[in-house]
Parts: structure tokens; C-alpha cells; sequence
């Protein structure tokens, strides 16, 4: 490919991958987080409930579910961290329960009118996973006088881990074609050992270096033969089989 080589085409292809990411992925990788805030609008009995992840270069929160009233217009809302009750517990990582928000100068009233429902009382807790915070539940105008309110806090933690496994996923599927490109890229714009150039290749989490080295793996398979990649791909076809057979009793390591 003369001067635009096939580490350059990998490249934009690893761009584009993440780019395309929401577009391609598994719907119930897509409603996981809508999925949530249904079932806690239910539990809640409430008038409104929402997800908002956090955007760590713009440094705000960004409304990605919502179930009840105003829904409709809170997706893709920002908001910034340290602004506003949700704001405030992303920059906090606290929960808080108010009952009434007239008198709570955090409050992003504002922010509120603009998803044409303003509530009277709010719960908000961290969605986090390993030591970080992914985002925030919010609870809009919940029936504190129903039976088990008084545990609502912790029951809203519940959600948010279950919010926090949907994320996750997301951001999985959304980086796996970036991270296993970008590998790739490498490897196909050197001479050097396949090993050595994914160990230069930088890696920011535990995911990140799985996913280089299942790259290596999968560009080992591309340099074999026909015979040995149809063998790989039967093995992987299989592992995924008895994965898929034994989810349900599977637990997770890495909380």
C-alpha cells in the first residue's frame, strides 16, 4: 500500500470502530441501563428515575436512560460535575436523599425545567465498579410513605451495581474494536516480534490488557495457515458455548 500502509487503514479503523460502537452493538448491551431505570421506577413508586454516565474529558455527567415523567427529554442532557444535586454526589461519591428541594441550594432547577419535569424530591447515588465512578442513579419524587422506604438508599445502591454490570458491557463493546485495531496496527507496521511491539503498546486498564492480549492472539491466528485458523475458530466457537450454557452460575471476579 505504498505510503498509506496497512498500519495506517487499522488505524482509522480502530477510530471508526468506536465511533460505530453504539450503532453495532447488541441492543441488550443498548437497553441495559434503560432497562434499570424501569424496574427502580416501579420499585420506587416513582414519578421519574435516571442514569447519567460520567464523561471524564468534558468532566460532566451525560443523561444516557430514563424512565417516567420528562424522559423523553433527558436523554443525551449534561451536566456538569459538581453542579446540581447529581453533580454534586459524582464529585462527592456520596448518596443523598431530599425531600425537599426547594430549600437545597444545590438544586440545578434550571437544568430540571429543561426536561419539561421539575421534581420535588430527589435520591441520587454513585454508579461505581472497581474503585470508580462510572456515574449516577437519580430517583425523582419517589413514595416515601410505602413500605421499605426508609431502606431506599441502600435499595438504590442495588440498582446502581446492576446499572454499573450494563455500563460495563457498553464500554466493553465500545472499546474492543478500538483497543484489538489499534494492537493490530501495531503489529502490522513492524517487523519486531508480535509480543513485543503489544507490550509497548500503552494500556490505561485491566480490560485494555486482556483485550491486547487476546489481540495477539487472534493476529497469531491471521499469520497461521487455513487449516489452523478453522481449529481456532472451532475451539473459540466451543468455549463460547460452554460459557454461554454455564452463565447463570458463573460469578464474577473483579468486583
Amino acid at each position: 500500500m505504498s505510503e498509506y500502509g496497512a498500519s495506517d487503514l487499522l488505524g482509522e479503523l480502530a477510530t471508526l470502530a468506536t465511533a460505530l460502537a453504539e450503532t453495532v452493538a447488541p441492543s441488550a448491551l443498548l437497553d441495559g441501563t434503560r432497562s434499570v431505570t424501569a424496574v427502580a421506577l416501579m420499585y420506587f413508586a416513582a414519578a421519574a428515575c435516571s442514569v447519567a454516565v460520567v464523561d471524564d474529558d468534558a468532566e460532566e455527567l451525560i443523561y444516557v436512560a430514563a424512565s417516567g415523567a420528562g424522559a423523553d427529554s433527558v436523554a443525551d442532557v449534561r451536566l456538569p460535575i459538581g453542579r446540581g444535586i447529581a453533580g454534586w454526589v459524582a464529585q462527592s461519591g456520596q448518596p443523598i436523599a431530599v425531600s425537599d428541594l426547594s430549600g437545597d441550594t444545590r438544586f440545578a432547577r434550571d437544568i430540571a425545567e429543561s426536561t419539561s419535569y421539575v421534581p420535588t424530591a430527589l435520591l441520587v447515588v454513585p454508579i461505581e465498579a472497581d474503585d470508580r465512578l462510572l456515574g449516577v442513579l437519580s430517583v425523582l419524587d419517589r413514595d416515601e410513605t410505602r413500605p421499605g422506604a426508609a431502606g431506599d438508599l441502600q435499595a438504590a445502591a442495588q440498582f446502581a451495581d446492576l446499572a454499573a454490570a450494563a455500563i460495563q458491557a457498553t464500554t466493553a463493546f465500545a472499546d474492543a474494536g478500538r483497543v484489538l485495531l489499534q494492537a493490530l496496527a501495531e503489529a502490522a507496521g513492524s517487523d519486531a516480534p508480535l509480543s513485543a511491539v503489544l507490550a509497548a503498546v500503552p494500556r490505561t486498564t485491566h480490560r485494555e490488557h486482556e483485550l491486547h492480549e487476546f489481540a495477539a492472539v487472534l493476529a497469531e491466528f491471521y499469520r497461521s495457515g487455513a487449516n489452523e485458523r478453522g481449529l481456532g475458530l472451532r475451539l473459540l466457537r466451543d468455549v463460547l458455548a460452554f460459557v454461554n450454557r454455564d452463565g447463570g452460575g458463573r460469578t464474577s471476579t473483579n468486583r
